[in-house]
């Protein structure tokens, strides 16, 4: 993605782009402009809250939720609950046989394990929460109370353009019923990271709101310091200096 000036729409530079202080400098017309700030204008639209979601937190945010989306109709849901079925049963004729004297110990023991992990599978499913939260370095993404497999995660914000959700391309390709839905970092080179996925489009929206409605809170906070960069980008200027070197060397 080509950013561009907000002044004269002319396509600035990477070397103008300074990540950490989100802000860029236009060689076309000179004028200094936060990055967030103009992007994040046209994300703030007014989302209803789903009723199974809550707020933890206003500043910084904090949201939490169960799965949304039918249990019976989610693959891993499905999945783990057959196993735990087939694994169970599975046990129990393994303890008869050995009761029998067939089979040796660690064979229902095996089993049993198995069965137990399962099990396990299935009630991190059910009952732990996503919750995903903010602070002043990244977005971080978990899965409480109980330990599961899926390690929490961050996601840094710089370089973040805002925050996005999409229909998924197997809802796309397959026309669910329900549609499923992503919600996305996009960053303003281009790329993208997954913040939450699986989701229905209600809870998707509400959460890309969410957090650009707090980026963009962040951004009116960095757009108030402009002014103080501006001595320092002429000079860059007249040195050959390119602005994000100068910016990088000083923080």
């Amino acid at each position: 993605m080509q950013l561009q000036c907000p002044q004269c729409d002319q396509p600035v530079k990477a070397e103008q782009i300074n990540i950490q202080q989100m802000v860029a400098l236009c060689d076309a017309c000179s004028s200094v402009f936060d990055i967030n700030l103009q992007r994040a204008k046209s994300k703030r639209r007014k989302v209803k809250r789903p009723p199974g979601l809550r707020i933890l937190a206003d500043d910084p945010l904090h949201l939490a939720f169960r799965t949304n989306f039918r249990l019976d109709k989610s693959e891993n849901f499905s999945a783990s609950a057959i196993l735990s079925g087939v694994f169970s049963l599975v046990t129990l004729m393994m303890i008869g046989l050995y009761i029998a004297g067939e089979v040796p110990i660690f064979l229902p023991l095996v089993f049993a394990l198995m069965a137990l992990a399962a099990l396990y599978s299935l009630a991190t499913i059910t009952y732990n929460q996503t919750h995903i939260w903010l602070d002043e370095h990244a977005i971080h993404i978990a899965r409480r109370p109980l330990p599961a497999i899926t390690q929490a995660r961050q996601i840094t914000l710089d370089g973040i353009e805002s925050c996005s959700a999409e229909e998924t391309a197997a809802s796309r390709r397959e026309g669910y019923d329900t549609p499923r839905y992503h919600v996305w970092a996009q960053y303003i080179d281009g790329g993208r990271k997954l913040i939450s996925g699986d989701l229905t489009e209600d809870y998707a929206s509400y959460i890309a709101s969410q957090l650009n409605q707090q980026l963009y809170q962040d951004d009116v906070a960095s757009a108030a310091r402009l002014s103080d960069t501006q001595p320092e980008v002429h000079a860059a200027r007249q040195t050959g200096d390119t602005f994000a070197d100068r910016k990088h060397s000083s923080s």
